[in-house]
């Protein structure tokens, strides 16, 4: 076996096991003479959805493959990201807030791969979050997109180009690869991080 299919794999295992270590610390925790409490119910739905999440990652990671990446209008596009964001604002107790900025006309934002990104990267920003909210801004301009994690003042190390051999769990490998294929840059500027995706240039 190669040495990026091994890690992929030990990165899968090993999310995959913290998954169902979470069910079972919920169940655990949980009466066995009541049925389960709606806090409960909604936890373990999230867990379900990030294991689900992370089993998807690991399929498109092992072949190679991006999700579509074709505009939808920023409302849409939006709406949907909350609802991919729920299981983390339950799982991390956060609350998060989605600003559009830009210039008029350039709403649109490319499809389920930025929205799977925003997710993975969302992810590994959550740790440096104290205040239980979080506000990401979503910047669209003729030249490129920017989405911006408010109050966060430091590059999370797994998204930091780091050698492939280094342990990372999949949202982080997720995140970093379509990072590469999206062409997307970091900076840190005015207490937030900011992730630039350069709109694809058209021929004339």
């Amino acid at each position: 076996m190669d040495k990026p299919a091994e890690f992929l794999i030990r990165s899968a295992l090993h999310d995959l096991a913290n998954v169902l270590a979470g069910i079972r610390g919920i169940l655990d925790l949980g009466s066995a003479d009541e049925p389960m409490g709606t806090r409960d119910r909604d936890r373990l739905e999230a867990v379900l959805d990030e294991g689900l999440a992370t089993l998807e990652r690991t399929r498109f990671l092992a072949m190679g493959q991006c999700p579509a990446t074709g505009l939808e209008p920023g409302d849409t596009w939006r709406a949907h990201l909350r609802e991919e964001l729920q299981p983390l604002a339950v799982i991390f107790r956060t609350t998060f807030e989605l600003t559009p900025e830009g210039e008029p006309g350039t709403d649109q934002w490319p499809g389920p791969a930025l929205r799977s990104f925003v997710r993975a990267a969302t992810r590994q920003v959550l740790p440096y979050v104290r205040t239980g909210r979080l506000s990401i801004r979503f910047e669209a301009r003729e030249a490129a997109w920017t989405v911006r994690w408010d109050g966060v003042n430091a590059i999370p190390e797994n998204l930091l180009p780091i050698p492939d051999d280094r342990p990372k769990d999949i949202a982080s490998r997720w995140a970093a690869e379509l990072a590469r294929a999206l062409d997307i840059t970091f900076t840190l500027a005015d207490g937030a991080l900011a992730a630039r995706v350069p709109r694809p240039r058209t021929s004339d």
